[in-house]
This record gives structure tokens, sequence and C-alpha cells, in this order.
């Protein structure tokens, strides 16, 4: 009997040595099944900001404007105006910078348009058709003999508009031939889009706060389609989005949503449904926060989703906060969320910035997914990524 005992207690002590290895191993499985296997997508919100660039020495003042446009989550370009002297806005020349690493690292910044003894420039807008991206450039002149100092100081009047193309996701950039309507100041501040017969469109702003939209079959001859009067609403740097209430159930994308800053509280906006030959009159949507403090950006996701990011202040003088809001068709507007707000006191160089988030602009990478740019202080630029893909 006691040598059964012992047996017994034996095998025990070995049933629980070999139990032993076998609980590690099943842990440890446990453990890198938890970080190797897809988990449950992720939150809406954002995932960290990237600074592109630093210019904290003050040779050029006056707001970058920068755009941004990506070929992959992980490969995107920024462009950005670069001012020339202290009192000139609005104008100087126009660098670029990419990332191969989703923007933990950016490239030396280079030259897309370079200014001259006459001439600088005034805005650029990017955009991508399968693998070619294009750069709409407008251009202004270096002098002004109305000036005391003989210098343009304010980026107008804009007197040319050009194209850049790029095959190699930005890396490097080319002339291209560039076919527009003779419009005094035309502006572009929104991307096009492309309807379901192939035509694109594209919105403009020009003098007398002329609202309205260029169309082309080929992104570089365009003519005018429809236009409206913004003047009521001081309206401008409008940008364009497919409707979610389509009129036109076999051709959904003929409806069209125009939102452009305004000096009222609410966004100007106004609809198409004719695919922008004809625009309604515009009215301030009170959903759209505007203030006329600067361009906001608006699009619709692949999913139909809007998505509004705009500065939260309440007047031109403080443009410290960027929010954004989302729409699902059939929903009413979210919430304001935060996007952006860098220290006041991190500025102590630059003090027409004065802890500005400003000048917004995103693209698409994946359903619901941007890329997003914008500029704080007028002596950084900053990206962030923004998903909205899980909005309820």
């Amino acid at each position: 009997m006691d040598l059964l005992r012992e047996r017994e207690s034996a095998m025990a002590v070995v049933k629980r040595r070999r139990a032993w290895p076998v609980l590690l191993t099943a842990l440890v499985l446990t453990v890198l099944s938890g970080l190797l296997l897809p988990g449950p997508a992720a939150a809406e919100g954002i995932s960290g900001e990237s600074i592109v660039y630093t210019n904290r020495a003050g040779g050029g003042d006056g707001t970058r404007t920068p755009d941004i446009i990506s070929t992959s989550a992980n490969n995107a370009v920024v462009v950005w105006r670069e001012g020339l002297r202290p009192g000139n806005v609005d104008m100087g020349y126009m660098r670029y910078s990419y990332t191969t690493d989703g923007g933990a690292t950016w490239s030396r910044p280079q030259t897309l348009a370079q200014e001259t003894d006459q001439h600088a420039w005034h805005y650029v807008i990017l955009y991508k058709a399968g693998s070619t991206l294009y750069a709409y450039l407008g251009r202004t002149s270096i002098a002004d003999p109305t000036e005391p100092d003989g210098f343009n100081g304010n980026g107008l009047p804009i007197n040319g508009t050009f194209l850049k193309r790029s095959t190699d996701q930005g890396h490097t950039w080319q002339d291209a031939p560039l076919t527009v309507p003779n419009k005094s100041n035309l502006v572009f501040s929104g991307r096009p889009l492309q309807r379901d017969n192939g035509e694109y469109v594209m919105p403009y702003w020009s003098s007398g706060r002329e609202n309205g939209v260029l169309i082309s079959s080929d992104l570089q001859t365009w003519r005018l389609g429809g236009s409206i009067s913004g003047s009521a609403l001081t309206a401008g740097e409008n940008q364009i989005a497919f409707s979610q209430e389509p009129q036109d159930r076999d051709h959904p994308k003929n409806s069209l949503v125009m939102v452009a800053r305004a000096k009222s509280a609410g966004a100007a906006t106004s609809t198409s449904t004719t695919g922008g030959a004809s625009w309604s009159t515009f009215e301030a949507d009170s959903n759209l926060p505007s203030n006329n403090i600067a361009r906001s950006y608006f699009t619709s996701d692949t999913s139909g989703q809007y998505l509004y990011i705009y500065n939260a202040g309440t007047d031109s003088a403080n443009r410290d906060i960027l929010h954004y809001k989302t729409k699902r068709p059939g929903a009413a507007w979210s919430t304001a969320k935060l996007f952006a707000n860098g220290p006041a006191s991190d500025n102590t160089d630059q003090p027409d910035g004065k802890g500005w988030d400003n000048y917004p602009m995103a693209d698409e990478y994946a359903p619901g997914k941007f890329w997003v740019v914008w500029e704080f202080d007028t002596t950084r630029i900053k990206t962030n990524r923004l998903d909205i893909s899980d909005t309820p």
C-alpha cells in the first residue's frame, strides 16, 4: 500500500510538471493570437499628428493654404505656398514634400512652382485620376505700381492658371497644357468630381463673388458650367460633393451640393440636379459653421457620408481650433468633434498665427479614411489621419 501511494504521488508530480509547459504554451499562443489576428474595426477618430515642414524664421508672411493627395495609406504628397517677404500675403512660390512610410518621415521640400522677377503663385489644388496626379495653380504678379513699395501685397489679380502632372506619386512634376475660360481672378479651392458620364466638374470662384463650376472630359480643357452669385452671403472658397438626395435614380451623380465660406454663422450651400449646369440660390446652413473665417473642407466619401472640417472660431481673428462633423444619408449632422488645437504658447516668433490651426484639406485613401493636412501658425504644415468609416 505504501509503495502504491508513493507511486501515485510520483505520478501526480509528473503530471503537474507536464501541465506547466502546456499551460505556458497556451498562454503564449493566446497572447500571440491577440497580437497577430485582426481585431475589431478601428473606432472613429484621429490617429496622430505628423509635421511635414517647419519654417519659424518668418521669411515669408501669410497663410500657406496646403493641399494633400494620396495614392495609398502609406504614400501621399503635400503642396503649400511659401511666402516671399514680410507684408506680401496670399502669394509666394509652391513647395512640396512626400511620404512613402505613412507620414513617419517626409522628403526634403522641393519646388513645384518657382517665383520669378515678374510672377508669383496664389494657390494650388491637387487631384488624382488613375495613376496620374494633377496640380492646378493660379499665378499673380510680383509688382504692383499702386502700392507704396511697388510690390503686390495680396496676391491679386490672378492673371493665369497653369497645370502640372506627376506619374510617380508626386515625387516629380512636369508642365502640362491647360485651357480654362476667361474669368477675372479665377480661383480653384476645391477638387474636381467625376460624374457617372465620365465628365469632371470642378468648383471655382471669381471676381464679383461668382461661384460656379467648370466641366471637362480630360482634366485639361475646361468649359463653363453653371454659376450663382454669392454676394449676399460674401460666399467664396467653394467646394462640391455628390448629393445625399439624388433626384435622378439612373444617374445619381447628376445631383451635386456646393458649400462655400460665408459671412453668416452658417456656410453658404447650393444644390444642382443637372450635373452642375445650373445651381439653386445660396442659403446659409446653420449645421455648417462658417463666420467667414477661412476655407473649410467638404466632401462625400465612398459610402456617401459627408465630412466637413472647419475652423471653430467666431471671426477671422480667431482661427485656433479645427473641428469636424459628419452626416450619413438620411441622418442628421453629428455634433462637433475636435480635430486639432495647437497651443498658442508654441508660437513665439510669428505673431500673425496666435495658435491658429487653419486651412484644412483632405483626401480619402480608403473607404471612410482620410489623410488631412492643415497649417499651424503659418509656420508649420501638419498632417493626420481621420477615420470616419465607423461613424453611426
